[in-house]
């Protein structure tokens, strides 16, 4: 029987997702935010009609990029806001490495097409924000607040402490890795995680009586 017409193909989503995954592995490229929707099609191999017929535009293509990643990071996200690693310094110490080996593995590669298309643009900004910047923002929301809920961080605006806890972390990696400050300021990564979370443990944690 003939297709309706607008009804989709059977293969529609898988095809959808094939081109998803060409287009990602472009955008995470170091110039990859600047690519056209002309070269996303071409390296995807397939029309400039063909893939607006799937995603409409450059600024949806991006912005559906931007959710499919946060797709695949929820696995990881979801251990970064609940998985158990003991008390607060051993528990903060584990999430701020992993967040380290994360960006070190990709998701650094991540954050930059973020920035680089989120920035001074009224759609993909908010984008950014909600689906890649956020969810690493909640996920460390999730676990301070498990531990002030336990007594050993005291009581504060757990959002302000989310943003103190990772913010720094993530500037400094842009500095050292995207931004290639390694190359003209260098940084020892891992010394600077260790003070920068005895100085957050100063400020939050709640001293025995």
């Amino acid at each position: 029987m003939a297709r309706m017409k607008g009804s989709r193909n059977a293969d529609y989503e898988k095809e959808r997702e094939r081109l998803l995954e060409e287009v990602r592995l472009r955008l995470l490229a170091s110039d990859g935010a600047q690519t056209s929707f002309r070269e996303l099609a071409e390296v995807a191999g397939v029309s400039v009609a063909t893939l607006r017929h799937y995603f409409g535009s450059r600024e949806a293509l991006l912005a559906d990029v931007m959710a499919d990643m946060h797709r695949r990071g929820l696995p990881y996200l979801l251990a970064a806001a609940t998985e158990i690693r003991g008390p607060v310094r051993e528990s903060l110490q584990w999430f701020l490495e992993s967040l380290l080996t994360g960006w070190r593995m990709g998701v650094g590669a991540v954050h930059a097409f973020g920035l680089t298309a989120g920035v001074g643009h009224e759609t993909l900004g908010p984008v950014y924000v909600k689906e890649l910047l956020e969810p690493t923002l909640q996920a460390a929301e999730a676990r301070l607040s498990r531990h002030i809920a336990d007594g050993e961080l005291r009581h504060c605006d757990v959002r302000h402490a989310a943003l103190e806890l990772v913010c720094p972390v993530v500037l400094g990696l842009l500095h050292q890795v995207q931004l290639s400050g390694a190359n003209c300021r260098p940084l020892n990564v891992e010394r600077f995680l260790e003070d920068h979370l005895e100085t957050f443990l100063r400020a939050y944690v709640v001293s025995p009586e």
